[in-house]
């Protein structure tokens, strides 16, 4: 038996041949890979809405050259990335289009002078530890209750995240939302939808589908006459934690777009931080939105700006600035930077401080966004567990790869913790491949 994967990310759509793991390599054969479509444009500010039949379209390109490298596969896996929705019909058919999780429409002041995450955070007050602590601007529930609130939501339909769109498209079925993509949405005190919540913000009225598991494919979808069961979406970062082997006891450090740190817990418990399902019956506690490659990657586009402006050729500006700040001193010269460029865990708004003529470069200044980072990291990591002494850190996420001093800084705030990095590159996809061999067994 032959296992596909496929990783709907924000970004990039990618997939690959699954190997047989744990023992073997992970993944078999080349990645496919395809643009994730760009959004709609001409839409009210903060709006960030993109079109599901094109998401369908590249999911599609991606599934056909993965069934051209093996004709005889028979199941497929997906993740995909968390928040955002879609609602669609009972036939996985769209009504709406997909709205972000980079949608920002719920932090727009309304008539009343509140923004509508203010609005909902005060509703819901009471219960949020029960959901997770899981209410941002592009939360599932908040997005629904933006589009109740101006009248958008269809009466029948039923919700999804985009992967769960995507696997309800190639299976004519209902969409049904896995644990680990349902974020803000269970009662992880008890179980199941959180019933309440949903009354609250005035979306009980949906078509809540029963939760999936990773046994039973929710249906079958046909691809150049190979037919192939597709199962339930994972969540991207349960799915790149699993990749990465995280194991209970372990500190989580995954820096990608974005960073987050993250531990496993049996059981949950109401807290400040947030709080996830995951895998085998565990939970994740995390802290997210911690800011990463989207910041350092604005830093990069600020130095190329004029360049690209005048149609210069800029080469491989990431490349070059990497180089540069490994001549740089691990001080930055002074340069101090705080990379909290957008609303995040650690704050909404950055600086650049310390500017003296001898010390502003290129290379001081990625070194000192790198500190940055790695502060945050470890401020983060305290925050979700105070009374820990980590022996262990599970570094993962492709920007700690291409950034070896952040490994170096990290290794000071924990010094005696063993910092383990992830052996494998294309994390979302060996998770896959580790959840396909887990399902064959």
């Amino acid at each position: 038996m032959t296992a596909l994967g496929i990783d709907i990310g924000s970004t990039t759509i990618k997939g690959a041949v699954l190997g047989n793991t744990p023992t073997g390599q992970p993944l078999v054969g080349a990645l496919a890979k395809a643009p994730f479509p760009h959004p709609v444009t001409g839409l009210p500010p903060g709006c960030f809405e993109i079109d599901p039949h094109q998401v369908l379209h590249a999911t599609r390109q991606v599934l056909e050259s993965l069934v051209q490298q093996a004709p005889s596969a028979n199941r497929l896996y997906l993740c995909g990335q968390m928040g955002g929705a879609v609602v669609c019909d009972t036939q996985g058919q769209p009504l709406t289009r997909y709205l972000s999780w980079r949608d920002q429409r719920a932090t727009l002041p309304a008539a009343s002078g509140h923004t509508l995450l203010q609005e909902a955070t005060t509703l819901l007050a009471d219960i949020l530890p029960e959901i997770g602590n899981e209410l941002k601007p592009g939360s599932t529930s908040l997005l629904l209750h933006a589009l109740k609130r101006t009248g958008n939501l269809p009466a029948q339909g039923v919700p999804a995240t985009i992967g769960d769109a995507m696997a309800a498209m190639l299976t004519n079925t209902a969409p049904r939302i896995h644990p680990t993509m349902a974020i803000g949405l269970l009662n992880l005190a008890q179980g199941g939808w959180h019933r309440q919540m949903l009354c609250r913000l005035g979306l009980d009225h949906l078509h809540w589908q029963d939760l999936p598991n990773l046994v039973t494919p929710l249906g079958t979808t046909l691809c150049k006459g190979s037919q192939l069961e597709v199962f339930a979406v994972v969540g991207d970062q349960q799915g790149a934690l699993f990749g990465a082997g995280l194991l209970p006891g372990e500190l989580s450090l995954n820096v990608s777009t974005g960073a987050q740190v993250s531990r496993l817990v049996n059981q949950y418990t109401p807290a400040a931080h947030q709080t996830r399902h995951y895998l085998d019956g565990l939970l994740l506690e995390t802290i997210t939105h911690i800011p990463a490659g989207r910041s350092l990657h604005a830093l990069v586009d600020l130095l190329t700006e004029l360049s690209r402006a005048q149609d210069l050729p800029v080469g491989n500006p990431w490349q070059t600035i990497t180089r540069l700040a490994t001549q740089a001193p691990q001080d930055a010269g002074g340069l101090a930077a705080n990379i909290a460029f957008f609303p995040s865990a650690v704050g909404d708004s950055g600086s650049l401080t310390g500017i003296r003529l001898e010390n502003l470069s290129a290379g001081n200044l990625l070194v000192a966004a790198t500190r940055d980072l790695a502060t945050n990291l470890a401020q983060c990591a305290s925050q979700l567990n105070p009374y820990t002494s980590w022996n262990k850190i599970r570094l993962s996420g492709g920007l700690s790869r291409d950034l070896p001093l952040l490994t170096a800084l990290i290794q000071q705030y924990f010094p005696t913790a063993t910092v383990l990095e992830s052996a494998v590159e294309e994390e979302t996809l060996a998770g896959l491949a580790n959840i396909a061999s887990a399902s064959k067994a």
